[in-house]
């Protein structure tokens, strides 16, 4: 189910909301904590090294599942997060298995005579490389105050709690679909949300997406 995003509905969540915010690219209010949370994403070179270090030991019941792994659930109708002429852009193939849900995020766009390349083409993965120079912000949650996932998140920092929920990021790409231009990324939540529901917020400023969200049901 859609939702319209609005920047005050977060004020009276605190610091949980200002957080939400930074992950969106969306301006925090308060200017002390808005500078707090960005001195958090810039580590020293020692403090990243040691995250990328860590990242190789993500636990494999973390990462996204081969996809020869047979899911014992599936759900394919995509729920559309945001529209405009010319762009779809949707959530949907939710599968589940022993350990979570993976799901996909895919925008359609009509073909303008090839696929794109570089800072042209949208990049819906948890990756930034050379030659794909953003990425879309998506930010989930199962309740207000609960744990933020985002996929902006380094692996390296998944929780040591196993029963503490994290999104992994998995393939992506660029392919035609539909008489159009599709991109596409796959995501993994472990273990399975305690909720029924979760609120899944979009984020593209570089291609004009502002914060966008749908509530995803029946996830149990």
């Amino acid at each position: 189910m859609p939702f319209e995003f609005a920047s005050d509905m977060w004020s009276d969540h605190g610091e949980w909301g200002a957080r939400a915010l930074a992950i969106l690219g969306e301006p925090v209010p308060d200017p002390a904590l808005a500078e707090r949370i960005a001195r958090e994403t810039q580590l020293p070179l020692e403090d990243r090294r040691a995250l990328l270090i860590r990242s190789r030991d993500l636990p494999d019941w973390r990462r996204p599942p081969p996809q020869d792994e047979s899911s014992f659930d599936t759900d394919d109708p995509e729920v559309r997060i945001y529209q405009r002429a010319g762009l779809d852009l949707g959530v949907g193939n939710f599968r589940r298995y022993v350990h979570g849900i993976r799901f996909r995020i895919e925008a359609l766009a009509p073909d303008s005579g090839g696929i794109v390349t570089g800072a042209d083409v949208m990049n819906l993965s948890f990756r930034i490389r050379p030659d794909l120079p953003h990425r879309i912000r998506l930010l989930a949650f199962t309740e207000p105050g609960g744990t933020l996932l985002t996929n902006t998140a380094h692996f390296g920092s998944y929780p040591d709690d196993a029963d503490t929920l994290w999104l992994a990021g998995g393939g992506s790409g660029v392919r035609h679909r539909r008489g159009g231009i599709s991109a596409w990324g796959e995501y993994f939540i472990t273990p399975h949300p305690p909720a029924a529901t979760m609120t899944l917020i979009a984020s593209y400023p570089e291609f004009g997406i502002p914060p966008s969200g749908v509530v995803i049901t029946d996830l149990e």
